[in-house]
Parts: C-alpha cells; structure tokens; sequence
C-alpha cells in the first residue's frame, strides 16, 4: 500500500507531465511536443507541433494563424451563419459530397445561425434536443452526417480543442447494414431496356462494370480515361481531398466507357432520375426493380462471389474499413466450402 509521501509523489510527477512550460510568447512545451496560440478579436487559436520544431518555423506559422483571424468579415462574424459560409467556400471542391454537406450544415442555420460559433459548447443540451427531434423523421444516419458537419466546421475554422467539447454532442447507432445485391444477370436484362444512346443508359452500365459512386462518375473527364494502355483503366477520384485510384477495364467495360463518352455523360446526375429510368426498365423487362446503388453493390458482391480477394475489393471501392467491404462483398457458403476443399491439397505436417 502505498504512503502519503509517495502518493503526493505520484501526483506531482502526473502534474509535472500535464504542466506547460513557456518557451517564448505565446509558444509552450509540454509532454506532447510543442504548441503556439494566437488570440485576435476574443477568438483563440492553437497550432500543434512535433517535438524538436524550430522556434522560427513556429513563429513563422504564428504569424499566418494571427493574418487569417484579422481577415474574418466584419459585422456579424463568429456566428455560425457567417462561418458556415466561410466552411462551405473551403471545402467546395474538395469534398465529393460538397452539395449534401451543404445541407448538412445549412439545416442548423435556422436555429442556431445566430449564435457565436466558439460558444455552440455552452447550447449542448438545445443541439442535442434539435437532433432527438430530427431523429423522429429522419435516419440515424442522416442525424449523424449532421453532427459530423457542424463539429467539422468548428475543427476546421477553429481547430480541433474548440471541436473537442462538441464530441458530446447525441450519435445514434446504426442499423447492421444488409447487403443489397442484385444478380447480374437480372441487373443486366433491365439494362437492357433503358432507351439506347442515352447518358442514362451510359452512365449505368458503366457503373455495372466499375463500381463507381455517382459523385465519383459526376467529376470524370476525358483525360481520366486511358484506353490504350496495355491494362486500360480509369482513374477514379476518391476521398474528401479527390486523390485519384485506378479501376481496371476489361472488354465489357471498354465498350461501356466508349458509349459514355460518346453520349457526352460527363458531369453531376440525378440518381432520383435514374432510379425512375430503372423502375420503367424494369417493368418492360418484367423484372423487379432496383435502384442505383444496388448496381454498385452487386459488383462488389460479384467480384466476391468470381474469387477476388476482399483486400483488391476494398481498394477498388476506397474503404477505409474492411468491415464497409464486407457488408457488399460477404463470402458465400459456397465459396467457403471450396476452399475447405482446397485444403485437401495443403500437405500434412
């Protein structure tokens, strides 16, 4: 059991390691590395740095941080009305999904666009009870994209400690996630009766042979395909930043590439427009309809199902989780016995 003494000894040592240490103005040390803080117009600002960080790259950085925040809009700046325009200016193009996290943001202009953004910690309870009353009407995971939003404004405009308090914010749990494939033989016979030659019909059997998300078909250029090369493929913009990954291209797809581009099917579509062309399709070809992203879903599935490893899958898709493929790309139990066969092939010892 341990002494007063020791005990008194234990504390200061953690007091110690919490401490900050003041290394030159508004430049601090602590156990993490080192810090530098800015405050203009009651608006403070922090900027991390790795341990070992010259003082002048510091000051440098200091210096930046202390320009913007005297270049915030006059008026009524710091609300969140002003800087939810000042968020969406900075991620607009360079998130894929820039429209749905403008009404991610915009839905809390109403209620709370009048409030200071750095004081939205203080209304925690009004936050929460606005999100409990989406929740009756909407899915969790609308309700939780909404959240994501407001607390990625706060951390982008004015860093992550004034983002930390927000963390309290009401996440919902989701719902397991069922897989929604489509046999491709099924998606391909309602294909088939789209009206031929047009972007619609182009830009979904391009995504029965890629995979791709509409956002990510909305930014294609021409100059993303490469066509002859010994292993045609196309690059595929992928993540908040747009970095770019390749997909393969086999015949199939080579010949749905040539009609997207002959049908001029660049540019951001309506997938609820395409959803309609696919229930007409459907009922043509006497077939139960599906929607959009039922095709994206089925290929990764299938891909499964030919044998390709969860791993090319994941790549291919740009999951960050392997837990996201598997819910699209589930092995089947005939798959598993196979390779319960193979192992009749594995040498004993």
């Amino acid at each position: 059991m341990r002494s007063a003494s020791q005990t008194d000894r234990a504390k200061d040592a953690r007091h110690r390691a919490r401490r900050r240490v003041r290394v030159a103005e508004g430049i601090y040390k602590d156990r993490h590395g080192l810090a530098a803080t800015v405050k203009v117009n009651g608006v403070q600002r922090e900027i991390r740095f790795p341990p070992g960080t010259p003082l002048k790259t510091i000051r440098a950085k200091r210096d930046e941080l202390r320009a913007s925040l005297r270049t915030l809009p006059a008026g009524a700046r710091h609300t969140l009305a002003d800087d939810a325009e000042r968020y969406l200016d900075q991620v607009t193009g360079n998130l894929i999904g820039s429209a749905e996290r403008r009404r991610d943001v915009e839905v809390w202009l109403p209620r709370f666009g009048h409030l200071r953004t750095l004081t939205l910690a203080e209304h925690l309870a009004p936050l929460n009870a606005q999100l409990h009353e989406w929740r009756r009407t909407r899915a969790a995971s609308t309700c939780n994209h909404r959240r994501h939003a407001l607390m990625h404004l706060v951390r982008l405009l004015y860093g992550r400690r004034a983002a930390i308090d927000l963390e309290d914010l009401v996440r919902f749990p989701l719902p397991l996630p069922r897989p929604r494939w489509v046999d491709r033989a099924h998606i391909e016979a309602v294909l088939e009766r789209l009206a031929p030659d047009t972007r619609t019909s182009a830009r979904l059997r391009l995504m029965h042979w890629t995979g791709m998300r509409p956002s990510q078909m909305g930014r294609l250029a021409r100059a993303d395909f490469h066509l002859s090369d010994a292993v045609p493929y196309v690059n595929v913009p992928r993540g908040k930043g747009g970095r770019l990954a390749a997909i393969p291209l086999v015949d199939d797809a080579l010949d749905a590439v040539r009609d997207f581009i002959a049908a001029d099917a660049f540019g951001p579509w309506s997938t609820q427009s395409a959803n309609k062309a696919i229930q007409i399709a459907a009922r043509k070809a006497r077939r139960e309809p599906f929607t959009v992203y039922q095709i994206r879903h089925s290929f990764a599935t299938w891909l499964r199902h030919a044998g390709a490893d969860l791993a090319d899958i994941q790549d291919l898709y740009g999951h960050t989780d392997a837990a996201t493929t598997r819910i699209y790309a589930a092995p089947t139990l005939a798959k598993q016995r196979d390779a319960i066969r193979r192992l009749r092939a594995v040498p004993a010892g």
